[in-house]
């Protein structure tokens, strides 16, 4: 995790929501995307590109939405989106994106 990383959530990310895909792993007990959700909210984005790094902490100061990638060890590739203003965060698997 880069060293800015905070253990407290750097933002509000409003309501939360999965994908029918994630829902349905989540139901079946393969997956629980949690621990990610609490990663993306603590500003540690995960696998995205150093630039997209970069915006994600711009917008936490100017606005802007919030992208995180991660791949757990299972190998589900996952993608957290929060929405601008702050209203709504999405998780959904990378494949379905």
């Amino acid at each position: 995790m880069p060293a800015f990383v905070t253990l407290q959530p750097r933002f509000p990310f409003g309501g939360l929501t999965f994908s029918r895909c994630l829902d349905a792993l989540i139901r079946r007990d393969l997956l629980d995307p949690l621990p990610y959700v609490r990663r993306h909210i603590c500003g540690d984005w995960g696998d995205v590109r150093a630039e997209h790094q970069r915006y994600n902490d711009a917008a936490l100061e100017l606005g802007g939405y919030l992208l995180s990638s991660y791949t757990t060890s299972d190998g589900f590739g996952l993608c957290i989106f929060t929405e601008a203003d702050r209203s709504l965060t999405a998780v959904f698997l990378l494949d379905e994106y």
